[in-house]
């Protein structure tokens, strides 16, 4: 009895210190929290599936065989063959990462076009980590979809380039060293997810957890991958050029190949290139793992917009609107973020409003 009664004891008070740490975290970090719950998809019948991302409920529906972000409104119903349609194909960010529906860009093209009376049917069939050599697959094997003059948009990411040799297993992200600690973590993910992740504390410590496991300071030499992460290849870190000028040298034959099938079917082919928030002033904060530009021996935009125009392929590049939303701002001192809190990649609601201007603008200049 006495054992039960220490051991309640002993719980009461990590319970208690808990608890305080969780109530400083609230205090001191304000932003963790609010929105950071997420969830992985979990099927709710045969056709529907629901995920949380940044403690926003999205749902997914299954539509010619593909997985496509949905309002909950039957996909059938949401199909008019007397429309053109606009497939939208690319990764977290066109799968609306932390968004609501309304905030997507592809949600909110589709109603700028309604109001102006030229409708379309609109689909994201997006998933995270999806790469040109998943999107190519898909419209390679699902030709008899895809009607004439229909729009393909591929929405580029500068972290698509990867060597071939990560694409040939299924990498679809540059990876450094993984601690045996982290592969430990990794596998309870679901339950970190599902349930650690209400925890404000426990979000702050994941977050400085992943900056002291890797090197934000030194030459970009000893940081090795940690200087530029996820865009090692594109921007074509030192130690990885080679490796760099291949992956785009490969990324260009796959872009021409995938233009020319899509020519050959008769279908508009647009890129919507994604920029990322090292590219944007004033979004330094952000930049939590100390990404230095400084390292690149590429210029990733110029390379891509280079290719495009080598290739005729038409292309939406939304960053001199970020730039001119985000300087407006700073000279009437009203500044918000493009991008979500800590996080280069993911534009927000404001971000995804000027991809949409972006590609509205293009549609509307190519509208065949």
């Amino acid at each position: 009895m006495k054992f039960i009664k220490n051991l309640l004891f002993h719980i009461s008070l990590i319970l208690i210190f808990f608890l305080i740490l969780e109530l400083i975290s609230i205090k001191l970090f304000p932003e963790y929290s609010v929105n950071q719950q997420y969830k992985g998809k979990q099927k709710i019948d045969d056709t529907i599936a629901t995920a949380v991302s940044k403690s926003q409920n999205q749902f997914f529906e299954k539509f010619k065989g593909f997985n496509t972000r949905t309002d909950l409104t039957n996909n059938d119903k949401r199909f008019n063959e007397n429309f053109k349609t606009i497939w939208v194909f690319g990764d977290s960010v066109s799968n609306g990462y932390g968004l609501k529906y309304t905030d997507t860009f592809f949600y909110i093209l589709k109603k700028t076009l309604s109001s102006v009376n030229r409708e379309f049917n609109i689909f994201s069939v997006s998933d995270y980590g999806n790469n040109l050599d998943n999107i190519y697959k898909i419209i390679n094997d699902n030709n008899q979809i895809f009607q004439e003059r229909d729009y393909l948009v591929f929405q580029f990411n500068y972290n698509d380039i990867l060597p071939q040799s990560y694409l040939d297993k299924g990498v679809g992200r540059v990876k450094t060293e993984v601690s045996f600690f982290r592969k430990i973590v990794s596998n309870f993910d679901s339950f970190r997810y599902d349930y650690l992740h209400r925890s404000t504390f426990f979000r702050v410590l994941t977050h400085y957890a992943s900056i002291v496991r890797r090197k934000t300071s030194g030459d970009c030499k000893s940081r090795d991958l940690d200087a530029l992460g996820q865009y090692t290849f594109s921007y074509g870190s030192e130690k990885y050029l080679e490796e760099s000028k291949n992956a785009w040298i490969n990324f260009e034959k796959k872009i021409s190949k995938l233009k020319i099938l899509t020519k050959k079917r008769n279908l508009n082919f647009i890129i919507l290139i994604s920029p990322i928030s090292l590219q944007v002033p004033n979004h330094e904060n952000l930049n939590f793992h100390n990404y230095d530009l400084n390292c690149s021996n590429i210029d990733g935009r110029k390379r891509i917009l280079k290719i495009l125009d080598q290739n005729d392929i038409i292309f939406a590049d939304p960053l001199n609107l970020f730039k001119d939303y985000v300087n407006l701002d700073l000279k009437e001192k009203n500044f918000e973020p493009l991008f979500f809190e800590y996080d280069t990649n993911h534009p927000n609601a404001k971000g995804n409003l000027l991809m949409s201007i972006s590609l509205l603008d293009t549609i509307y200049q190519n509208n065949n």
